[in-house]
């Protein structure tokens, strides 16, 4: 029988609480996004302030975290973003969820606030709230190994499962994300690191010995089963490309089809991507290590550093492909080490780095047309690495910056220089050259975003197979609606589950819906069948789509105006994502049954949602 045994953390009484979810509402929600999903629903007032006491951060783990080898070490956080005012979910890997539930439980329910600085510590089931006063206003490294220093570990973050906020979050930066321990890992969308900051939580240092293997019904079935799927995924083609390159193998990529975002989406082209790709940095000598998540077959995190010149800096890096563009490309940054120090500035002041990308780019693009009182322009990385910094602290203008891209825009009276949806900026990707994101982009519960629906997977990668990124025939659109909504459920399983989304690129070896419903019936002795998987992703969907609807705010789903406007320069040059969103929004809200951007109570009531019928 499976549980989910969660600990309640009240920060305003200093108390604790433990929770068992039995198994019926484990297999409806599983854990991770689901489950957070399905109690933010229920437990969070309507119309709270983000920053309010009364909202909560539930950061979870799923059934199957740290006992299959698949990547199985992401941690989800879920909770009402100050970024869109709405329900969000953001995602990390490293070693803080194999930690939390080797702690003894699979999720922490951060409720209330505290006067004063504290962190969380668990270990082997024993809760503190300590003293963080310490701590308090360092960055995030430095943080790390304080937090582990003071509840009793050596300072190496591969000891125990630590999670923080730099000073972003301790200042309310709406951007601000949440670092997690084992190598700069981040759940950076949403500003959920904001949210702890409210709550003055600097952290939470977890660790113990609970043996997880105890749970599986039949560990020689389970480890047959598992172990099919390691060695597919261990021989995939896209998980060895990721290990020699991460995941910034895709600049040259995208930049090739016209789909890489340059100068906050002014075209799909930019003219020196070749110079921040992986391989030209590999070449350049950026590059010093690689790294996997715990319990990670891939190992894909590319690990940079900048020893000489002026955009020099102490320690190494994480590097990735949306890192990359957030502060290169989109900002007409061509410097392989003015990128590589924006990013480390992003990751120990505890920005999300796509997020600083879309605000310093909106904030180059207001000062180019006269309505911000900035002395920049495109290719300015002094300027912005600046900007970063008086964001992270509100200095100055970084008080209307560290507001984020959208309210950034609106201010200043230029609502188009916010490229995005739902309050959140888009990332990497041009929908009008990959304009199956014409859709994911725009439906995505928690604004614009990649990861609930990633369309490169079928677009560029051929899983689970290869569809035209630019034909938006009545067939392609019906194919891409379809596409999406799969995806989207699918991935609302794996972000649940959870594990690396990663683990879906490949075609070959992939581990999709038939993969999932094996492991969990050789893993628990259920009878689950793929589409069961699938529809458990519907529910939790649609469960996200209701948080909406109760907040009576981005219900309707809409295509931001520059995505109207056709790319003027490169191989997808005269196409925009119009037809596309249009035509493919009614098809897929009839594949959904939703109306206007909200689900039907016949599609309530098959989901068995029942429950929620009375917010329609």
């Amino acid at each position: 029988m499976v549980k989910f045994h969660i600990l309640r953390a009240n920060l305003s009484t200093g108390e604790f609480r433990e929770e068992v979810i039995g198994e019926d509402l484990v297999k409806k929600y599983l854990g991770g996004r689901g489950l957070g999903t399905y109690l933010a629903l229920k437990e969070i007032p309507r119309g709270v302030d983000p920053y309010s006491p009364s909202n909560k951060l539930y950061f979870f783990s799923g059934p199957l975290s740290g006992i299959v080898t698949l990547a199985s070490s992401r941690l989800t956080v879920v909770g009402k973003s100050p970024l869109t005012g709405s329900l969000t979910h953001s995602n990390m890997g490293g070693n803080f969820n194999v930690m939390l539930r080797k702690s003894g439980f699979d999720g922490i329910v951060v409720e209330g606030a505290s006067d004063e600085p504290v962190y969380i510590l668990v270990k082997d089931g024993e809760p503190q709230i300590r003293p963080a006063k310490h701590i308090w206003g360092k960055w995030t490294d430095h943080s790390t190994k304080l937090l582990l220093q003071d509840a009793g570990f050596e300072p190496d973050e591969r000891k125990a499962g630590v999670v923080t906020i730099g000073p972003a979050g301790e200042n309310l930066v709406r951007i601000a994300g949440i670092r997690g321990s084992d190598y700069e890992r981040f759940a950076g969308r949403g500003g959920l690191g904001a949210v702890m900051g409210s709550k003055k939580l600097k952290g939470i240092v977890v660790w113990g010995t609970r043996d997880l293997n105890r749970e599986l019904v039949d560990r020689q079935k389970f480890a047959e089963v598992h172990s099919k799927y390691v060695k597919m995924l261990s021989e995939a083609d896209v998980s060895k490309a990721l290990h020699k390159y991460g995941t910034n193998v895709l600049m040259n990529i995208v930049n090739s089809i016209g789909a890489l975002p340059t100068r906050n989406f002014e075209t799909g082209v930019f003219e020196e991507a070749e110079k921040v790709s992986e391989e030209y940095m590999q070449k350049a000598g950026y590059f010093k290590e690689v790294h996997g998540c715990m319990m990670c077959p891939i190992a894909c995190t590319q690990m940079h550093k900048v020893e000489s010149g002026p955009f020099k800096f102490m320690g190494k890096v994480k590097h990735e492909y949306e890192s990359t563009w957030a502060l290169a490309p989109n900002l007409g940054i061509g410097d392989p080490g003015a990128m590589n120090k924006l990013t480390k500035l992003a990751n120990e002041l505890g920005m999300d780095t796509i997020s600083l990308g879309n605000v310093l780019a909106t904030a180059v693009e207001l000062a180019k047309k006269g309505k911000l009182p900035i002395p920049t322009d495109w290719n300015d990385p002094a300027t912005m690495i600046d900007l970063a910094i008086k964001t992270a602290y509100r200095d100055g203008v970084g008080d209307d910056l560290a507001e984020g891209d959208y309210r950034l825009a609106l201010k200043y009276g230029e609502p188009e220089a916010f490229v995005g949806a739902r309050g959140q900026g888009f990332p990497a990707y041009d929908p009008r050259a990959l304009k199956g994101f014409a859709l994911a982009y725009m439906t995505a519960n928690r604004g614009g975003d990649h990861l609930e629906a990633y369309t490169p997977t079928w677009e560029i990668l051929g899983a689970p197979k290869k569809v035209d990124p630019l034909d938006d025939s009545p067939a392609g659109i019906e194919e891409q609606a379809r596409l999406v909504k799969w995806n989207q459920d699918l991935f609302a399983v794996v972000d649940s589950t959870i594990i690396c989304k990663f683990d879906q690129l490949d075609a070959k070896g992939g581990i999709f819906e038939n993969a999932l419903a094996d492991l969990y019936n050789a893993a628990f002795g259920w009878d689950w069948t793929p589409q069961d998987v699938l529809t458990v992703g519907e529910r939790i969907f649609n469960a996200e789509r209701l948080f909406h609807v109760k907040e009576g705010k981005w219900v309707k789903d809409e295509l931001t105006p520059r995505l109207r406007k056709p790319l003027p320069s490169g191989p997808a040059a005269g196409h925009s994502a119009a037809k596309m969103f249009d035509e493919g929004i009614k098809v897929y809200y009839r594949l959904r049954g939703w109306e206007d951007g909200k689900p039907l109570p016949d599609t309530l009531k098959r989901l068995g949602l029942e429950e929620f019928l009375y917010l329609l």
